[in-house]
């Protein structure tokens, strides 16, 4: 068993790996295996096998640089969307505050409930804007 792991880190090193990016294709291509069983259609298990090969590609490539760079642009562009949902799951979940997504960075920023029109001051960059809490 040590020989299959030691062999296993002598292939993998200098490597790229996983990251969000390859961990969100991987989530994708089984979502679209899982539709593609219920609907028995090709289309969608062919997307998946296309999906789950790019991500075994990224995660044995050796162009570490261009990996990084591919999951930072990834990143960049998903974090609007996961603190807007972030955002709502606290609102849902805290009764006491608001929480509002600052429009000059994106920063979560929180507001007590029940207070009216309010002016918020975003801890992050400062910049300020009105919202009803």
């Amino acid at each position: 068993m040590k020989q299959i792991k030691d062999w296993t880190m002598r292939f993998m090193r200098g490597r790229y790996g996983y990251d969000d990016l390859n961990y969100t294709m991987l989530a994708a291509a089984l979502l679209l295996n899982l539709i593609g069983l219920f609907t028995r259609t090709a289309f969608c298990s062919t997307a998946a096998l296309i999906l789950l090969l790019l991500v075994m590609i990224r995660a044995l490539s050796r162009n570490t640089v261009k990996r990084a760079q591919e999951n930072r642009r990834f990143r960049s562009a998903v974090l609007v969307p996961r603190r807007l949902f972030k955002a709502f799951m606290l609102n849902r979940k805290d009764k006491e505050h608001r929480y509002y997504l600052c429009p000059g960075c994106h920063q979560i920023c929180r507001v007590p409930k029940g207070r009216g029109e309010v002016s918020v001051r975003c801890p992050e960059c400062g910049q300020r804007f009105e919202r009803r809490s």
